[in-house]
């Protein structure tokens, strides 16, 4: 796929502010098991309306960022940061903008390929889109960086991008069947590790891996194992040489530096993403930790601006 297929645009005030639409409705584009009819990336001002009108194609929405809803059958749902919505061929679907802080939204259009669909193992997820018991749910899982794949390869093709890109749809179809379906919780290593200590500690990684942009408090790692606070930090130090919150710490500034060098998002998003009171508090603790203010930081590692298009920074 080139990128003259993508189509880019800014609309009047009052609905799109920016959009990066890829449309295949006329001629679909096959990945494997899906038939991709429409991927973009959605900011929208504070009067979007997204008009009654009846879903085409199957459609997985990732709120990156504001509030507003989405209504299926003409029940409404309302939604915010990290919320997943799906919906399914047949269905009423209409949606809105917050009028204080409208949202933006990622979106997948697609169908299931039936020439290469009936062996594959993506028969689950349909079935369960097909009977699900609502079209909403919050992501656990870090939906986004799948998501943000897809733009990055659809906006600049590149060798093997047509394999990158049917990974990356696979993986958000995965997760999206996980988020809604399964009882995706951290578990113990299976059998055959000879101590206690080092399970605790790698369940311990994987949840906080797992759940990295979730955790509130560093409490919620010890409780869903059934440790103090301080005896897993004990444990977790003995075994890793570095403390459990150092440990978490590290893994945050990882991920803020890869959302900042994906480019998909504005300084503004990815402190609310990283679950920043505001602004300056993400600023400030990040100037602390990189000895440069967020922009700075990006401009000289990643020769960019530090905005993104139509993310109002």
């Amino acid at each position: 796929m080139s990128p003259s297929n993508v189509t880019k645009f800014t609309s009047v005030p009052g609905k799109r502010r920016f959009q990066f639409d890829c449309v295949h409705a006329q001629e679909q584009i096959q990945y494997g098991a899906i038939s991709l009819y429409q991927f973009g990336d959605l900011s929208c001002d504070a009067g979007f309306v997204l008009s009654n009108h009846t879903q085409v194609c199957y459609e997985i929405s990732y709120i990156v960022s504001g509030k507003g809803w989405f209504g299926t059958n003409g029940a409404r749902y309302d939604l915010g940061q990290g919320d997943l919505y799906i919906g399914a061929p047949g269905e009423q679907h209409e949606g809105g903008a917050d009028a204080d802080d409208p949202y933006r939204y990622f979106y997948l259009g697609f169908h299931f390929n039936t020439a290469s669909f009936q062996d594959s193992p993506l028969l689950a997820i349909k079935e369960m889109i097909d009977n699900k018991q609502t079209p909403r749910c919050k992501d656990r899982l870090d939906i986004r960086t799948p998501f943000a794949g897809v733009l990055k390869e659809l906006s600049s093709a590149s060798p093997f991008s047509q394999t990158m890109i049917q990974s990356y749809l696979e993986q958000i179809l995965v997760l999206t069947y996980r988020n809604f379906f399964s009882d995706w919780e951290a578990k113990y290593p299976g059998e055959g590790w000879e101590n206690s200590a080092k399970r605790a500690v790698f369940a311990a990684i994987h949840y906080i891996d797992d759940r990295l942009l979730k955790i509130d408090d560093l409490k919620e790692v010890s409780d869903a194992f059934g440790y103090s606070l301080s005896y897993l930090s004990h444990l977790f130090a003995k075994e890793t040489g570095e403390s459990l919150r150092h440990y978490y710490a590290k893994r945050k500034w990882e991920k803020t530096v890869e959302l900042m060098k994906e480019g998909n998002y504005s300084i503004t998003e990815i402190a609310a993403i990283m679950r920043y009171d505001s602004i300056h508090t993400f600023s400030r603790a990040f100037r602390k930790a990189f000895g440069l203010s967020p922009s700075s930081y990006i401009k000289e590692h990643f020769g960019k601006s530090g905005t993104s298009p139509g993310t109002g920074e």
